[in-house]
């Protein structure tokens, strides 16, 4: 069995509503790859404190928006996992997924301005490095529901929105774990289909079609039989 950490970092709304999709979506992940028969699980190593001044303010055409610069955050979760790459050499995991309710951004080195990502891939040293930002996933006019007198209605309006989030997470999820372990985009309805709007995200199957998943699961395979060869966690 292959193990990736996983974390999440930053806030945008109340901490439970953050609490419950982080979980939902990462109990759904794991039971996928139970249920699929893929030797590959999510491990909680806990949330990632950072400090403010990680976090820069940026002008956009909508206002002004707080973001965390992919290098910041690169670097510390590297540094996270190789501790947890320490403190349990008996694991076979190499990589860590976090997910940040704040958007991602980049400096171009070329142009001097701030490239925005939903999410990105990183390998240092055969660690691989894999963020997800769950902003753009946001139900609209959740962050003001969740303001209201929880009434019965507000209430049946959260519930559904927060499914919709959920979703809309989990398959963004599975998506960059499709490009962890080498899949590329694709032209069926599964989740490595990019999307052209949300609605697109929306309609698409939470899984993936019959020629991704038979990638991935050798994929995977293959990655726990490399790590099993001392090609993984024990090596760092």
């Amino acid at each position: 069995m292959e193990f990736i950490a996983f974390t999440y970092v930053g806030n945008f709304m109340e901490r439970e509503v953050i609490d419950e999709v982080v979980f939902t979506v990462f109990d759904e992940a794991n039971r996928f790859f139970h249920e699929s028969d893929i030797p590959l699980r999510f491990l909680y190593i806990g949330k990632l404190k950072l400090e403010p001044g990680y976090l820069i303010n940026l002008t956009t055409p909508e206002g002004k928006i707080r973001v965390y610069p992919l290098e910041a955050l690169v670097d510390v979760l590297h540094a996270r996992l190789l501790r947890e790459i320490e403190k349990n050499p008996e694991l076979k995991m190499n990589k860590i997924f976090a997910l940040t309710t704040f958007p991602l951004v980049s400096r171009n080195p070329y142009f001097d301005f701030y490239e925005r990502f939903l999410g990105i891939h990183e390998t240092r040293l055969g660690l691989r490095i894999m963020v997800l930002s769950m902003k753009p996933f946001e139900p609209e006019g959740l962050g003001e529901l969740l303001k209201r007198t929880p009434d019965e209605d507000t209430k049946r309006l959260v519930r559904e929105r927060l499914t919709l989030f959920k979703d809309r997470v989990l398959k963004g999820v599975l998506h960059e774990i499709g490009h962890g372990f080498g899949l590329e985009h694709c032209r069926n309805d599964c989740v490595m289909n990019s999307p052209s709007s949300m609605e697109d995200w929306d309609s698409r199957f939470p899984g993936y079609c019959d020629s991704c998943f038979i990638n991935l699961k050798r994929a995977v395979e293959w990655s726990e039989l490399s790590l099993g060869h001392g090609e993984g966690g024990k090596k760092f």
